[in-house]
């Protein structure tokens, strides 16, 4: 087995019913397309029922407040310590509470994932502002175990920032700027077809058919962050509102 895939980000506060829900929706469709990954969850707060449907699970019962909004790397760490330990390479990693609406994730960033290149990334990642989208990555465990170093990732305003400094100092570049273009594959969100339960839950909690079976209408609309507007998508792939700063595959390679 040579497919290893990381969900995170999640915590869960006493209460929260739907979170708790969507979370364990989430990782039945995750397991349903993704049969052949060694699927790794790290969380904290109110522990979901998804052991079935991991391979490993790291979940902290007391909720850790400096992780929230600060790209969560003492758990990301902790989930890449228990692949490395397994012998996988390379790894994908995502929240626990959204999906892929696509088979095999893994096989589908590695394709993308070009020879001459660190890592691939998606939105968040900024050209103009020194940010680096911590949500979904994919790229070698030995990288991502040093863009995730806890110990100098406080004080920070984001994860983003953090994430962004870290890859910085392991690339021989004079800019960001340069390490965008010429260590990072960016990959627009519409191609992950990478659906948010945060925001949309209430909408989609009774089309869990049709998520299973790739079949949900107009599902662009759910697309992580579209809700937001931080970038949202038109039924054609084009991204028709977004932050200004937010890179899309349009501006990256043109």
């Amino acid at each position: 087995m040579e497919q290893c895939i990381l969900l995170t980000h999640v915590f869960i506060r006493k209460g929260e019913k739907d979170k708790l829900e969507s979370v364990e929706f989430a990782m039945k469709h995750w397991r349903q397309h993704n049969p052949d990954a060694f699927i790794i969850v790290t969380g904290h707060g109110v522990k979901p029922n998804i052991e079935s449907y991991c391979n490993e699970m790291i979940w902290f019962p007391n909720i850790i407040e400096k992780e929230i909004g600060k790209g969560h790397p003492h758990l990301v760490t902790k989930g890449l310590d228990i692949a490395e330990r397994k012998g996988f390479e390379h790894i994908v990693k995502s929240r626990c509470d959204t999906i892929h609406n696509k088979k095999d994730i893994f096989s589908f960033a590695k394709s993308l994932l070009q020879a001459d290149k660190k890592l691939l990334v998606t939105q968040q990642t900024s050209l103009k502002k020194q940010e680096l989208g911590d949500l979904f990555l994919y790229g070698s465990i030995e990288l991502m175990k040093k863009i995730f170093n806890v110990n100098n990732w406080y004080p920070t305003k984001s994860g983003l920032n953090s994430l962004a400094n870290n890859l910085l100092a392991q690339c021989d570049e004079g800019s960001w700027a340069e390490v965008c273009k010429n260590q990072l594959q960016l990959v627009d969100i519409f191609k992950l077809r990478w659906i948010d339960f945060r925001s949309n839950w209430q909408e989609l909690k009774n089309a869990k058919t049709n998520l299973l079976n790739f079949t949900l209408d107009n599902e662009h609309n759910y697309y992580w962050g579209a809700k937001e507007k931080w970038h949202v998508w038109n039924l054609a792939g084009e991204c028709i509102e977004k932050i200004p700063h937010v890179a899309i595959e349009k501006e990256w390679y043109k």
